[in-house]
């Protein structure tokens, strides 16, 4: 009988760590998945700089599989350099949501750091660059 309740026991246990551990794997899957995808996107469309005679940009990117929101955003990162005036121009960062090729926010730094051009994030408008990030916390973290 303590035999049996033992094996019982030990199967109990291996099955709920079997159990507790699929999602985890599907997690990954879903982010490895995710993070291949990001880099396609950014390899085909954009590259890490554009030259033109006005001065140069710099391209990077972020992502995020959200399990909550069971999606894959995609952050878009451009930083200018204009020749001309010899200083940084505008920072433009746009989050998509990868998939479905939707834009949740856009956010363009203005001549100064207090001032954006556009600031704003699923309906919500933001003053600042820390704001912005704030507001897109909930897609690209958890």
């Amino acid at each position: 009988m303590k035999a049996s309740i033992s094996v019982a026991i030990v199967g109990l246990a291996w099955f709920s760590t079997y159990v507790s551990a699929q999602p985890n794997k599907d997690l990954y899957e879903l982010q490895e998945r995710c993070g291949k995808r990001a880099a396609e996107v950014f390899e085909r469309e954009y590259g890490p700089v554009s030259d033109d005679k006005d001065g140069q940009t710099l391209f990077n990117y972020e992502n995020h599989y959200s399990a909550r929101l069971k999606k894959c955003f995609f952050l878009e990162i451009a930083m200018s350099y204009e020749r001309e005036k010899e200083k940084p121009g505008p920072k433009i960062m746009r989050l998509f949501d990868l998939n479905d090729n939707r834009e949740y926010g856009t956010f363009v730094s203005g001549p100064t750091e207090s001032t954006p051009l556009a600031c704003v994030v699923r309906g919500k408008n933001c003053q600042s660059e820390s704001e912005w990030r704030q507001l897109v916390k909930p897609f690209m973290g958890e």
